[in-house]
């Protein structure tokens, strides 16, 4: 096959270009926290060892990830000696800044290198050559597959359709969401996304078992990669039937023994589930600066406002994010169901429907799930991508159809593009101002934040339309799923329409405070520690409760009312499991406003009750104190706290 000089030309240079803009931004320091995670990881990983080493740091990623950052301060020590403090721990250091960043540069040409692949094998892998030429159907609506005119013009059809796969791979490389995420930030989205992607070619290349470990990988490198999995394994199921499902099942259960060996054969398998769970509530706020559904509802305040308010009802905002998640989840999963009634011709083996759900979970997990971190859409950006040729393919007539398509699809992405590398670029500034561009810098008003959210939630709404337009089995998906969201939304509200009584221990405060241990719900304190054969039962001198929260003084926790409720009952007292000169005082406010505060309360009184008004109350706070004596061995407990509607 031979090609114009002037396009192989063109290419080329921006292929290079994007190399250079890369390397020439790598001594940007970048997120500097990031960076210095990488550093005190790798560094404890390299001394210590993978399982030592993890337990010597805060490292909160997949266990396998510390061979990773290992590896990157094993390189930094062929040239210069990590344990150099001065030099080692420089927020300027180039060579530890050159090596960190090799590696999503490096992921960065290699998702580039699979959208050439895909282009140059497109037929064999299911994805759309863009041929030019009439269609032999007639222009049949329902196969839109077009073919050229005469066998001759094979070579420049398939000219043409490489022509479509090398800009998108352009599109990706150029594209300042890349740039600006690896190179500049110092993050590491584009190798886990690589290694996804890996695992989506082994799939469709029929190595169903090597597939599925090589997704396991992806998972173990960006957590992130966890929510494609339902979809993953279904896909390979449509796509090689149930031995092949299995097949897939087993290469990523074999990935995880193997990524995680070391921390199996040293009994410190409590360490992998950790880091796979510890993230859910790291940060509980509505917004981690991603310009999503919550950023607009807190008013560019997501960063400072907690996720445990009641926002819908008694319903808080973590809950509702996860259902409105959920519910596009089930309209992703019930499209790629569909096929196995209906078939598409285009779509047979499914990978449009599948690529058209990768990009319904990730934007909606980045657009409605509180917790949401600015670098979750990065995936879009390739996402989008993939699906672009099924996109064309499927509403073009004609070349000059084609073409003006092809704009459309480039503008839509462009302004996806435009919007989201400002989201990154503001929340790379906030944090370090001098690390970003200057004019930039000065956008960082709520005016142009809360605006990117509205424009970023409006983009989707066109994917959506987009979808909802070419079946209408997608419109009964999306109102089924909508259904279902706010069925459970109402579900969970019902106690405030029958006026049913609702135990506190339901809600989830949004400032939780103590001196000892951690709030344990229908447990004691001291259950936090020692693992599930020391959990122990709430009693109060030997009366036993079944629900309650076990604390311990000085403690606080607030919840969010939302003024859903008029009383609020309880029974309180010194934990059994206390020391014989424990003793406390229980408190309860109302909106800061004392409304109850016990006499001091030791070891060996009965549980005693409180009821108090609080009709109106926004904020309820349950507060327990040392009484003046310090809080040692000061287990107390709130038992059986109800509110009324």
């Amino acid at each position: 096959m031979h090609r114009p000089p002037f396009l192989f030309s063109i290419y080329h240079l921006a292929f290079i270009i994007a190399i250079i803009v890369r390397l020439a931004l790598i001594p940007s320091p970048g997120f500097e926290a990031d960076i210095s995670f990488w550093k005190s990881w790798g560094l404890a990983t390299y001394d210590k060892g993978i399982v030592e080493g993890m337990k010597a740091t805060n490292n909160n990623y997949p266990t396998p990830f510390a061979y990773s950052l290992g590896a990157m301060v094993y390189l930094y020590s062929f040239f210069s000696d990590p344990h150099i403090f001065n030099d080692f721990w420089k927020n300027t250091n180039l060579l530890f800044l050159t090596i960190s960043k090799l590696f999503p540069i490096l992921a960065d040409i290699g998702i580039a290198g699979i959208i050439l692949y895909i282009g140059k094998h497109a037929v064999n892998l299911g994805f759309p050559m863009l041929k030019r030429g009439h269609s032999r159907e007639g222009g049949n609506p329902e196969r839109k597959k077009w073919i050229p005119d005469q066998v001759g013009d094979d070579k420049q059809s398939l000219m043409f359709g490489l022509t479509i796969y090398q800009i998108l791979s352009l599109f990706y490389l150029l594209n300042p969401i890349s740039i600006i995420d690896g190179a500049v930030w110092g993050q590491v989205d584009s190798v886990g996304l690589f290694i996804f992607l890996l695992s989506l070619l082994t799939l469709l290349k029929r190595f169903p078992f090597i597939a599925g470990a090589l997704y396991m990988l992806s998972m173990m490198t960006k957590l992130q990669n966890m929510i494609y999995a339902p979809l993953f394994f279904l896909f390979a199921f449509q796509y090689g039937g149930f031995k092949f499902l299995v097949q897939a099942i087993a290469g990523a259960l074999t990935s995880f023994v193997g990524l995680n060996i070391e921390f199996i054969l040293t009994r410190n398998s409590d360490r992998i589930f950790a880091s796979l769970t510890e993230n859910y509530d790291y940060f509980p706020w509505m917004s981690l600066n991603a310009y999503n559904l919550w950023w607009i509802v807190t008013g560019a305040k997501g960063m400072a406002t907690s996720d445990k308010l009641s926002v819908i009802g008694m319903v808080n905002a973590k809950t509702v994010g996860l259902l409105i998640f959920s519910g596009f989840y089930l309209f992703a999963v019930l499209r790629q169901l569909v096929l196995f009634v209906k078939f598409d011709q285009l779509d047979k083996f499914g990978l449009k429907t599948f690529l058209e759900g990768l990009i319904i979970v990730n934007a909606a997990f980045f657009l409605f799930q509180t917790q949401s971190h600015d670098r979750y859409a990065f995936p879009l950006s390739v996402f989008l991508l993939l699906w672009s040729p099924f996109l064309l393919n499927s509403l073009s007539l004609k070349t000059s159809m084609l073409l003006k398509n092809f704009k459309l699809f480039t503008i839509c992405y462009s302004l996806f593009t435009l919007f989201y590398f400002y989201n990154l670029h503001t929340a790379l500034i906030i944090n370090y101002p001098n690390n970003g561009i200057p004019f930039l810098s000065l956008l960082t008003q709520p005016f142009f934040t809360i605006s990117t959210s509205y424009i970023l939630l409006g983009l989707f709404g066109v994917f959506l339309f987009t979808l909802i337009r070419s079946s209408i089995f997608s419109i009964w998906h999306l109102a089924f799923s909508i259904i279902l969201v706010v069925g459970g939304i109402f579900f969970l509200n019902l106690p405030l329409f029958t006026k049913k009584p609702v135990s506190l221990t339901k809600l989830t405060p949004f400032i939780s405070e103590q001196a000892y241990g951690t709030r344990q719900t229908d447990k004691t304190v001291q259950s936090s520690f020692g693992g599930p054969n020391k959990w122990t039962r709430l009693s109060v001198q030997y009366a036993f409760y079944k629900h309650g929260l076990g604390s311990h003084a000085n403690s606080k926790y607030t919840y969010s009312l939302n003024k859903n409720f008029s009383r609020f009952e309880t029974d309180y007292g010194i934990d059994t499991e206390s020391g014989t000169k424990a003793s406390a005082l229980f408190e309860i406010y109302g909106d800061d406003a004392l409304l109850f505060r016990s006499e001091k309360m030791g070891r060996f009184d009965l549980p005693r009750h409180a009821s108090v008004d609080i009709s109106g109350v926004k904020n309820l706070t349950l507060k327990t104190n040392d009484a003046g004596d310090e809080n040692y061995d000061d287990h107390t407990d709130w038992l059986r706290p109800t509110l009324w509607p």
